[in-house]
């Protein structure tokens, strides 16, 4: 499980180079975009497609990342009031339901690539296709999917030898 969750922070951390670029793609477009309507009044054609479609990048790409880091939000004011052994099961017992949930969103998006592709669709202004975009939020569900099985055999694996949370 040591070597699958170290390939999996490498492929995370790499994936997240891409998501931290779309973010500093995202800002530089809106700052130029606001400098130059301010200094010669013309605006960056197409600045909200771009935006808009770099949030994509950065959202879904991101997720794995911050879910192996347990970055997410969570709310355990009742799980934490559960013996160890139970924390955990219950813990692992969660991590499987949203990854069944990712795995639900996965294979809807593969599907939408499809759809995508065959209707040719593409930004408005810009004319950017948007099946790229499409792969890149399925293979940020894919990886999603993999650190939610990753967290939960984890929370599985430290149940026997789980610990009472210092408050």
């Amino acid at each position: 499980m040591k070597k699958f969750r170290g390939a999996l922070t490498k492929i995370c951390g790499g994936v997240s180079y891409v998501s931290m670029f779309a973010l500093l793609f995202a800002m530089a477009v809106t700052v130029i975009d606001i400098v130059m309507k301010l200094t010669i009044s013309k605006r960056v054609l197409g600045n909200i497609e771009l935006v808009e479609l770099s949030m994509v990048v950065m959202m879904f790409l991101c997720f794995s990342k911050t879910q192996l880091e347990n970055g997410h939000v969570r709310v355990d004011l009742f799980v934490n009031k559960f013996p160890p052994k139970v924390r955990c099961i219950v813990n692992g017992c969660i991590q499987c339901i949203v990854a069944l949930f990712s795995i639900f969103m996965l294979i809807q998006s593969f599907k939408q690539i499809s759809v995508v592709s065959a209707a040719g669709t593409s930004s408005q202004v810009l004319h950017i296709p948007y099946p790229p975009f499409y792969v890149l939020l399925s293979i940020g569900f894919a990886l999603f999917t993999l650190t939610l099985i990753l967290s939960a055999l984890e929370y599985f694996a430290e149940t026997p030898h789980a610990q009472k949370i210092e408050q």
